[in-house]
């Protein structure tokens, strides 16, 4: 057995496990989405004249998914230079920034993407359960990852 790693198999698990937490964000905004929909449709609006609920969905936590997950590596390459190792508080308040600017940067965009908010404090609400349902399932989830 080996112990030196290829460059060519560590890009590789990196990129199936890229791709899977892409997967498993995705699927835990969509249903953290629709669940708020459905809590308080008042407040998280889906959908426009033109635009259906389900294509709303789908657009607006697809673009969420896309942008918290490339952060990611920001953040790791922000711990390389600096020479610090992020605790699970710090990723949690760093993805609660993350997703508190990108839902409101989203809604701002209500027309085209078909999804608002009623106020402020639904974005900071929406972030907060947002980045408690998504560190609960990249912790879950660690473990089926593969390992370098």
């Amino acid at each position: 057995m080996s112990i030196a790693l290829s460059k060519e198999k560590v890009q590789a698990y990196q990129g199936i496990n890229f791709l899977f937490t892409f997967f498993i964000m995705f699927v835990v905004n969509i249903v953290v989405l629709m669940l708020a929909n459905l809590v308080a449709p008042n407040h998280v609006v889906l959908g426009t004249y033109s635009i259906t609920p389900w294509w709303a969905t789908y657009h607006s936590m697809f673009k969420l998914s896309v942008i918290t997950t490339m952060f990611m590596p920001l953040v790791t390459y922000y711990e390389w230079k600096f020479k610090i190792v992020f605790s699970p508080k710090q990723w949690l308040m760093t993805y609660f920034v993350v997703n508190l600017v990108v839902i409101w940067e989203i809604t701002r965009f209500a027309e085209n993407l078909g999804f608002g908010v009623s106020s402020f404090l639904v974005v900071v609400i929406l972030a907060g359960i947002f980045n408690l349902v998504q560190g609960f399932a990249m912790m879950y989830s660690g473990k089926y990852m593969l390992k370098v």
